[in-house]
């Protein structure tokens, strides 16, 4: 008999606290044009409303796992939902863009807490019989937010019954939060560790400083056309990151407390799929560009738009949930959702530059990426939290949130730097033909990687 009876109903909250996270990067995404009107914002602080919460977000993860290791993960997931919910208030309060972006940064810090305890909770909650079906649920949740995202966000956008309008895509959290503050509490045990530790700040100090000299690059770089400071301060950062991985084998050599256990980076096979979860995170490129494309060059509303994204967005949402049921090896079920992927996007890619417009064709191929992208996405996080003892879940779980941090906004700024550098020279369509290629084309680094995790298998 299991020791948690209430596993699945706390997984129900756990899984709504988490599609927090991804619903808000796609929703506020829809009301910036909203935005920049209302407080006559400047491209750079707009894209600032962006990137502050993905920023912290990345940042903040491995923290946000630890302190659940440490103090308990129930604990800290009903902290990151009271930061959420406070930090949603007080964006839809903002009095001037400054205060929204100050609020989005805290925004960011509460999902930091929130999305490593869902993955760490079901390493411990469930069964391994019970943990694919309950991985492809959580999976299952980052398509529903793409679809809720792009759509809600549309419909709010054009309500005009109250004295709001892009202040209700951070209302909307409200409701969501307050359900899951009251359920986690009635269905889930605050496990943790069994022996307290102390908090290693040097080491989240230096890893956090690390990130963000890796990934503000990265988000800026195209602002200031690539100076040749960003790539000083992109360098510097990977040497930091060098430094935070010494400094954490040395404390572990002394006994010392240590943020992340040197060891699970130590690991080939956790690492490789950690590069994978990387890559196939490129995806988000997609998301940058598609509206911009209906909205800017088919002057399509924000209503039209939310629908367009629907066959990838519903795709993305039944993958996990067929996934479950389909009794495949994790490397053939890689293999499948990566070549998706790359068929899904190459044939997007073709139908775009062939007619410029969306044709039932182009849903049918973002149809296929999106099941691809559903397919892989619980199988990659099932393989790569598999391979961790219970007691490094969190730190675990935080590793694979930054990967998909990393990823998109790596993928992001790539694809995205791409579409609107070529856009004057070879026109809308063409330009986001060859930008959703690339989303295709970097696939093909998971495929190889893949056949390496196979050999480790028979090993």
């Amino acid at each position: 008999m299991n020791i948690y009876p209430k596993r699945w109903q706390a997984l129900g909250y756990l899984t709504a606290g988490a599609f927090l996270s991804p619903l808000d990067y796609f929703i506020v995404n829809m009301a910036l044009p909203s935005i920049k009107k209302a407080f006559n914002a400047s491209d750079h602080q707009l894209q600032m409303v962006v990137a502050i919460y993905g920023l912290t977000y990345a940042a903040l993860v491995v923290c946000g796992g630890r302190l659940g290791e440490l103090y308990g993960r129930k604990k800290i997931f009903t902290v990151g939902l009271y930061l959420f919910l406070l930090s949603s208030l007080a964006c839809a309060l903002s009095p001037d863009i400054n205060f929204l972006i100050a609020a989005r940064l805290f925004q960011g810090i509460g999902a930091s807490f929130l999305a490593p305890q869902v993955l760490a909770s079901v390493r411990v909650l469930f069964k391994s019989s019970e943990q694919p079906k309950a991985v492809s649920i959580f999976s299952s949740v980052f398509g529903l937010a793409s679809v809720a995202g792009q759509l809600l966000g549309g419909f709010l956008l054009n309500l005009h019954w109250t004295a709001f309008s892009w202040e209700l895509v951070f209302l909307v959290n409200v409701p969501v939060t307050l359900l899951c503050i009251v359920g986690i509490h009635f269905t889930m045990d605050n496990n943790r560790e069994e022996q307290r530790q102390n908090i290693d700040f040097t080491g989240a100090l230096l890893l956090v400083t690390s990130l963000m000299m890796i990934i503000c690059p990265i988000i800026f770089g195209r602002k200031y056309d690539w100076a040749w400071w960003i790539f000083a301060i992109l360098f510097a950062g990977i040497l930091l990151l060098v430094v935070f991985y010494r400094y954490e084998v040395q404390s572990l050599e002394k006994n010392k407390p240590v943020l992340i256990d040197p060891g699970l980076l130590q690991q080939p096979p956790f690492v490789l799929c950690l590069i994978i979860i990387f890559f196939y995170n490129f995806t988000s490129g997609l998301f940058i560009c598609y509206p911009y494309y209906l909205q800017q060059f088919l002057h399509w509303n924000p209503v039209e738009t939310g629908l367009a994204i629907i066959p990838y967005g519903l795709a993305f949402f039944l993958g996990p949930l067929l996934v479950s049921r389909i009794k495949l090896s994790s490397s053939i079920l890689i293999s499948i959702g990566l070549s998706l992927l790359i068929i899904g996007f190459t044939l997007t890619s073709l139908f775009i530059f062939l007619d410029e417009r969306p044709s039932i064709f182009l849903n049918i191929s973002l149809f296929l990426a999106g099941l691809g992208h559903g397919v892989i996405m619980p199988v990659m996080m099932r393989k790569t939290i598999g391979l961790i003892d219970k007691e490094k879940a969190g730190q675990a779980s935080g590793l694979i949130s930054i990967s998909i941090q990393i990823g998109s906004v790596t993928g992001g700024t790539i694809i995205g730097t791409v579409f609107f550098s070529t856009l004057s020279m070879i026109g809308f369509p063409k330009a986001f033909a060859l930008a959703v290629f690339l989303i295709a084309a970097a696939q093909i680094t998971g495929i190889f990687i893949n056949k390496k995790l196979v050999k480790y298998n028979k090993n």
